[in-house]
């Protein structure tokens, strides 16, 4: 088994519901186990403008699943709570997105892991930093904790404290 980090994000309809509905249906896969969740945080959007705030999150699971059944699984989810594809970036109602699996680097036309934007995303950083600040990033060779000070230290505004979810 490996263990799997998967961002939640959203910020359409009925979010914190979505994402504990996501959960649950992760939950209930076959070959997968959540051992933990980080807290909540809004955050502002990326992309297009006018977009409400996001909300994210992060759970980690342990997976029998091969990396790209992993993928096929969760965006069968997000499609069961509404998520369109139509504009990159834009809105949604459920986000899962694989942030890493161990140590595995992957590059492959539909999944890349780690993933190639984590280390600049604080959004990403700080819940995985909840579940495993120790967390080495295989190819960058620092831990979450690191890699979220450096955003830091560079100027990025700290996140409001996270709620449970």
């Amino acid at each position: 088994m490996k263990t799997a980090f998967i961002a939640f994000g959203g910020n359409l309809g009925d979010v914190i519901p979505n994402f504990r509905s996501a959960r649950n249906s992760i939950e209930q896969l076959t070959g997968i186990h959540v051992t933990s969740s980080s807290l909540l945080y809004r955050t502002p959007p990326l992309g297009p403008a006018g977009q409400p705030d996001y909300l994210n999150a992060m759970i980690a699971v342990e997976s029998e699943l091969q990396s790209l059944e992993l993928l096929t699984t969760l965006q069968g989810i997000e499609i069961q709570h509404g998520r369109i594809r139509s504009e990159h970036w834009g809105a949604r109602t459920l986000d899962l997105d694989i942030i890493a699996m161990g140590s595995l680097v992957i590059k492959h036309d539909r999944l890349n892991i780690p993933h190639p934007q984590m280390h600049h995303r604080q959004f990403v950083l700080r819940p995985l930093c909840d579940i495993e600040p120790n967390w080495q990033h295989p190819d960058l060779k620092q831990t979450a904790s690191q890699l979220l000070n450096a955003l830091l230290l560079a100027g990025e505004p700290i996140l409001p404290k996270g709620l449970v979810w």
